[in-house]
C-alpha cells in the first residue's frame, strides 16, 4: 500500500470516522472450519443482519479493507483528541 501524493488522486478529507466506528459492530466469532472451543476471532461481519460500514471493506464487500481501518482509526483518535481538548478549556474556565 503506497502513500505517496503522487500515487494518488481525488482528495476528500475524511470528517466522519467517530461515525464509521459507532455504526460498526465488532464480534467475536469462530469460522466455520474451527471447532467451538478454539479461541474465536474479533471483528466486524459484512451481512444484511449485521452493522458495518462499507468504508472499511474491501471493493468486493467480501472482506475488511485493514488499511483503511487503520486510517479510520488514527482519524477517529485525532476527533476524539479534539473532543477532549474543547472539554478541557472547558473545565478549566
Amino acid at each position: 500500500q503506497t502513500s505517496l501524493a503522487s500515487s494518488k488522486k481525488n482528495f476528500e478529507k475524511l470528517e466522519n470516522a467517530l461515525e464509521i466506528i459507532s455504526n460498526t459492530d465488532i464480534y467475536k466469532y469462530h469460522l466455520k472450519s474451527q471447532n467451538d472451543d478454539d479461541k474465536k476471532h474479533i471483528g466486524f461481519v459484512i451481512g444484511n443482519k449485521f452493522n458495518y460500514s462499507k468504508d472499511i471493506t474491501s471493493e468486493k464487500n467480501d472482506g475488511a479493507d485493514i488499511y483503511s481501518m487503520v486510517s479510520v482509526c488514527l482519524q477517529a483518535i485525532k476527533e476524539l483528541n479534539n473532543k477532549i481538548k474543547i472539554l478541557e478549556e472547558k473545565i478549566c474556565q
